[in-house]
């Protein structure tokens, strides 16, 4: 994964980690025999006893004083001991790094220097000398400078360690600035990294992930390698590398402050790896719990914190570990994250404090960072990570049966409703909203619990798009249910709806509020007759002679987003259905009042269903149009606005169409042509379509038949001609666009 990935939940950068001699370590094994335990068991990835540059065996027991000539040699080319430190400085590597001088250009100075030193090493593994150790920790030493990398890569010093790694019985002295050596050449240096990979040497330093006293240095050799590194990352993954580290993380306490270091390149090192699908196969079932709980820590540091998040998100994407975590009941885990990060200390001391009052699960007196902050920001990204995650775990079944109506998880999430954090408002919609599928959960969450008023009054007060936007999703699913339409229509939300409809800079929350308006409108007389309610009691101002319905028809004239004009036009559909339907709830006179308001008070009304009748894209949608026409051509009143609309040819041309089946200027239109023709459809689909194109035929017969009835006297002789002839199935005699544009009573256009 790239240093600067947005996705990333930690630091907001990744660098490379220099190794350096760990303070314990870095003068042990000075004195002591630094090779292979004796007698050394056969590594047929590693070194051989007698195989070297030469191909020629060496004695196996070098007079100590030559051993201590090639030591001198190595310090040499590098530099003195110095005693004082206890190790070796670097001041002459650095002058030998910078001096090119007496070069013939045959080749870097550096690299030439450097073959003669893996002669050195050869000769020393041969003989097993006991300074093999001490010159490895000069290397390691100097690896740690940029210009020392390459060069170390390309006189095959590195790939003699890399052999040394994957050599069984390794002392440890010498195992431990081998991979040092390794993970500085390997840093920000991807031609060491790919000398690694092609010698297959990954998984042999993985391996020493087993012995815990290698740990410090093993994770972030391997961090170097991979980070930045997709095809490392990969082949880490392949390894079975995740696993290793997640086990590692469970079992192992971390309190010193060396340890405190090693969780955290852990932590980095497994976000690396895990962003690789393969990676998370071979974790256990119990991984997301694991390093959830472990995020929980209030000690943890932040970036080690959204790293272990990161990682625990990875494994939930899948559903294995969705329902693992569901079936343990484990869910209060990721909550108890999202409470945690409006109150997370950002030093030490604030944690301890944190800790020792309870207050980090506390969510209603938690307080956010600074919106500008950096750390608001991750915190914030990784809020909206988590709720994506519980999100696809509300969905799955066994959500409703592992967490009833009447558990604690769902009693935190309706009391979530009314906190003034956003993102908790905003999982709390979500996840209830997924539970409310069914006609028996619905009715409990508006007539038990009254879910719906704390949801109406975040549509009243929030400015957050994103509340707002799961607040109506979760409404409109309520509003599936018939018996709580009224009851959310006597809690104010229509009238609380004009708000989101007013939100010209946010089209989403418009779509979302003309959407929901639909669904509660639907089958619902008492909300129907609450959209056509003048906006003011008051018989003197103009507010008056205006209804929440003309609010809706100038979102509708203002908008340019074809899904929010279509659901406008669906919810006139809806309301003509009411007012029309034998079933409606209230007196005849009552309904006939209702109808004139309707038609008098939004002489536009019929503009709307323009488009969704004309549009070829969805023929259900189409098809509404077409019956809300018929219904509204009933009554004198609702034959007015329709004429008007079909003084367009716009709509006129379809209808000729419809009703004729044949197209202007030649061919048969259908609802086949939707979707590319019926040899893309099955049988059942094409029969359907069939069908529908014979009710909208039928429902635009009774338009044509009611605007005769209503409006003849007022139409042209042409086209009251062309309506007669449509009705009585007569031929029509025009099928060119200029006759048809005639018989319409319209001029032709130019263009």
């Amino acid at each position: 994964m790239a240093a600067d990935d947005p996705s990333r939940l930690g630091s907001l950068g990744l660098e490379a980690l220099s190794i350096a001699t760990p303070p314990s370590d870095r003068s042990a094994g000075t004195n002591a025999p630094s090779g292979r335990s004796d007698p050394p068991p056969a590594a047929p990835e590693g070194l051989s006893r007698r195989t070297g540059a030469t191909g020629e065996p060496p004695p196996l027991h070098l007079p100590a004083e030559t051993q201590r000539a090639m030591l001198l040699q190595l310090e040499a080319i590098f530099q003195r001991a110095e005693e004082a430190e206890g190790g070796v400085g670097v001041g002459e590597l650095r002058a030998l790094a910078l001096d090119d001088g007496g070069h013939d250009g045959g080749g870097s100075p550096r690299i030439e220097r450097l073959k003669n030193v893996r002669g050195i090493l050869d000769q020393m593994w041969w003989s097993e000398s006991v300074f093999l150790s001490r010159a490895t920790e000069v290397l390691a030493d100097g690896s740690r400078e940029a210009e020392w990398r390459s060069p170390l890569g390309e006189a095959g010093v590195l790939d003699f360690y890399l052999a040394v790694i994957s050599t069984d019985g390794v002392a440890h002295d010498l195992l431990l600035h081998a991979l040092r050596l390794v993970g500085n050449c390997c840093a920000e240096t991807p031609e060491n990294r790919e000398r690694v990979l092609s010698q297959d040497h990954l998984l042999a330093i993985a391996n020493h992930l087993q012995d815990a006293s290698l740990r410090h240095v093993v994770v972030p050799v391997l961090y170097n390698i991979c980070v930045d590194f997709e095809l490392a990352q990969q082949r880490a993954a392949g390894d079975g590398l995740v696993p290793r580290l997640v086990r590692i993380l469970s079992e192992q306490a971390y309190v010193e402050p060396t340890d405190v270091a090693i969780f955290g390149h852990i932590c980095r090192l497994l976000e690396l790896v895990v962003v690789i699908p393969a990676s998370i196969e071979s974790s256990p079932d119990d991984a997301a719990e694991i390093l959830l709980q472990l995020a929980s820590d209030l000690d943890t540091d932040l970036d080690s914190h959204l790293a272990l998040v990161t990682s625990a998100l990875a494994h939930l994407s899948t559903a294995r570990y969705q329902q693992h975590l569901v079936a343990h009941e484990a869910l209060m885990l990721p909550l108890r994250l999202l409470v945690q990060s409006y109150s997370r200390p950002s030093t030490p001391e604030q944690r301890g404090h944190a800790v020792a009052s309870g207050r980090e699960h506390d969510a209603s007196s938690a307080r956010p960072p600074s919106p500008e902050s950096d750390e608001e920001k991750l915190l914030a990204h990784m809020r909206n990570s988590i709720i994506q995650v519980l999100s696809d775990v509300s969905a799955i079944p066994d959500f409703a049966s592992a967490y009833p109506l009447d558990s604690p998880l769902i009693g935190s999430l309706r009391m979530w409703l009314s906190v003034p954090q956003a993102h908790l408002e905003v999982c709390a919609c979500v996840m209830l909203g997924n539970l409310a599928r069914s006609d028996e959960v619905c009715r409990v969450m508006v007539h038990d619990f009254r879910i719906h008023e704390s949801l109406i009054e975040l549509l009243r007060t929030s400015g957050d798009t994103q509340v707002l936007h799961a607040s109506t999703g979760f409404l409109k699913n309520l509003a599936l249910m018939s018996d709580n339409k009224a009851t959310l229509g006597e809690a104010g939300l229509v009238e609380v709806l004009g708000r989101l409809w007013a939100m010209d800079t946010a089209p989403q929350i418009q779509y979302a509020g003309a959407s929901l308006t639909r669904q509660v409108v639907s089958g619902s007389y008492a909300n129907t007759r609450r959209l056509l309610t003048p906006l003011s009691a008051d018989l003197d101002s103009p507010a008056h002679a205006r209804t929440y319905l003309s609010l809706l028809l100038l979102l509708c004239e203002k908008s340019d987003q074809a899904p929010t004009k279509t659901e406008v036009a669906r919810t006139i559909t809806a309301i003509c259905r009411v007012l029309n339907s034998p079933h409606a709830a209230a007196p005849p006179e009552e309904l006939e009042d209702l109808q004139r308001r309707l038609y008098r008070l939004h002489p536009d009304l019929a503009r709307p269903l323009v488009a969704m009748t004309c549009q070829n894209r969805w023929p259900v949608v189409r098809s509404e149009g077409w019956f809300a026409f018929a219904l509204m051509v009933r009554s004198k009143e609702g034959a007015t606005p329709v004429s008007d609309a079909l003084g367009q040819l716009e709509l006129l041309r379809p209808l000729v169409e419809v009703v004729s089946g044949k197209r202007l200027g030649g061919g048969t239109p259908g609802p086949e042509e939707e979707g590319g023709g019926p040899e893309g459809r099955s049988t059942e689909e094409q029969r359907k379509l069939q069908e529908m194109k014979r009710i909208d035929r039928e429902n635009a017969l009774v338009l044509i038949s009611k605007l005769l009835e209503h409006k003849g006297q007022e139409m042209t002789p042409l086209r009251r001609q062309m309506f007669e002839d449509l009705l009585g199935g007569r031929e029509l005699s025009f099928w060119s666009f200029d006759d048809f544009a005639d018989a319409a009573g319209d001029e032709p256009s130019t263009n």
